[in-house]
């Protein structure tokens, strides 16, 4: 993997051809010129949290543990994938700004400075009409819910309002109150705070993500620090480490969350509780809604798996399919509720989704993408973990061919890998799915390492972890130093 990816030794890696019609990772002209020493200090020290997660100390009191460890990685997670963007020529923060503001690969941001979104209410009013005007100058924001526009909107609104927030915002990024290279108008110094604060905010909710992560480890059965482990694992992935500042990763947290309550309302006793955590997952469900089209999809993956995982473990199927139900009603329920501000949702859905057949699906070859959009996910999943994936399923395969009793690990495998292959085969996705399919990536990196101790030795340990992620960082950093992702 590195040998292909660095150097463009194996140019069909980046996928069959360049956009438009078809897709392919851009590659760099240059090594960019930065420091790539304080990605490696932060890579070490999340190596170091793994490896210390297996010591003495730390497997005594696990489950105290295994809240250092996931507070230190959300920490540390952060921190890498920022300093990521150090060899950047302009710097860690000045990069961030300016990928918030690149017009045509987030445009949620452009469109949040337009006069459209001047009044939000409004914005939300006429977001079904507005939407084939975004078809051209930005097709993001086209192909979305209005909660991208409206976050990056909410954003400037507070630092409009607030001065010495956007003074110690554009103090500590080094950034002056204007753009004096492109000067642009609408780039004022609250505009420009607000873009730090909304790329930060995407960070923060991609590495948050560990955390539900880790709860649906635990519901698989894996100790305390083996489910930490998973979650300090989910910062090193290429696709959410490298695609930074994309809402995809954002979206990971509310459908990893959705997912957790969901499998927390199939093991809840009481009828009560079991409801109560339903409705959570609902509530979850319907933020991802607000911000992806796609989001059903995601949600179904993470919603199968922890079904299939309940009904392994001896759950009768109408209690079950019961919680599911009305988990799914919450997130209808809530997706409508704009409508009483005037929002037309379902007119929304239509026009975003037939503007991305227009200018994604239809172009491009289904019989291609079925081959690319696996590698694509291998590529930003990480190799060891894909690899990991395909064995474990396999093993869950061989298990069922030889009708052996089946196991929640077992099962939710079985689940994920289905819907994943049934995401494949619709072909609605054609090419970037390592950053669009950023979401299910908690799913499936918990179906291809969490092993309950039951089983055998509990995993993943922390020698395996170690292993994994040594073989993650070089991954991580040939590709920010070899290909473009903006």
């Amino acid at each position: 993997m590195l040998l292909a990816a660095a150097g463009d030794r194996v140019p069909l890696l980046r996928g069959p051809a360049p956009y438009p019609p078809e897709w392919q990772w851009p590659l760099r002209d240059a090594v960019p010129p930065g420091p790539v020493w304080p990605a490696v200090l932060a890579a070490g020290a999340l190596v170091l949290l793994l490896a210390l997660s297996g010591s003495s100390p730390w497997r005594s009191r696990p489950l105290r543990a295994s809240r250092i460890l996931l507070s230190a990685a959300s920490v540390l997670g952060a921190a890498f994938a920022l300093t990521l963007l150090a060899p950047e020529p302009d710097g860690v923060l000045p990069t961030l700004l300016g990928r918030v503001a690149y017009r045509t690969a987030t445009s949620y941001y452009t469109v949040a400075l337009s006069p459209e979104a001047a009044d939000p209410l409004e914005f939300l009013r006429h977001h079904h009409e507005l939407l084939a005007g975004f078809r051209k100058g930005a097709k993001h924001a086209a192909t979305h819910p209005p909660g991208p526009v409206l976050a990056y909107r909410g954003l400037l609104a507070v630092c409009a309002r607030a001065p010495g927030l956007t003074r110690a915002v554009l103090r500590a990024a080094g950034l002056p109150e204007s753009n004096p290279r492109r000067p642009r108008p609408e780039l004022d110094a609250p505009a420009r705070a607000a873009g730090v604060l909304g790329g930060l905010a995407i960070l923060v909710a991609c590495v948050l993500t560990a955390w539900p992560i880790a709860a649906l480890g635990r519901g698989l059965g894996c100790g305390a620090l083996e489910a930490a482990r998973l979650g300090t694992l989910w910062t090193l992935l290429p696709g959410p480490v490298l695609m930074l500042p994309q809402f995809d990763q954002a979206l990971a947290l509310p459908v990893t969350l959705s997912a957790a309550a969901l499998a927390r309302a199939l093991r809840a006793d009481g009828q009560g509780r079991g409801l109560s955590w339903a409705a959570l997952a609902g509530l979850f469900g319907a933020v991802a809604l607000a911000f992806s089209y796609g989001a059903p999809a995601f949600l179904a993956l993470g919603g199968l798996a922890v079904l299939a995982a309940a009904l392994a473990r001896g759950l009768a199927p109408a209690p079950a399919i019961g919680r599911c139900a009305v988990a799914a009603g919450v997130t209808a329920a809530l997706f409508a509720a704009p409508a009483l501000a005037g929002h037309h949702p379902v007119a929304s859905a239509l026009e975003a989704l037939r503007i991305h057949r227009e200018f994604f699906t239809r172009p491009r070859e289904y019989g291609v993408w079925l081959a690319f959009d696996p590698l694509d996910l291998a590529v930003f999943l990480g190799a060891p973990v894909a690899v990991s994936l395909v064995l474990a399923t396999a093993h869950a395969v061989g298990r069922v061919v030889r009708r052996e009793s089946g196991t929640a690990p077992t099962a939710f495998r079985l689940g994920a890998m289905g819907v994943l292959v049934a995401l494949v085969l619709s072909g609605q996705t054609r090419g970037e799915v390592g950053r669009i399919w950023i979401p299910i990536m908690p799913v499936l990196l918990v179906a291809a390492l969490a092993r309950p101790a039951q089983e055998s030795e509990g995993g993943p340990t922390a020698g395996e972890a170690v292993l994994l992620a040594l073989l993650l960082v070089p991954m991580d950093l040939v590709l920010a130093l070899s290909w473009k992702f903006f």
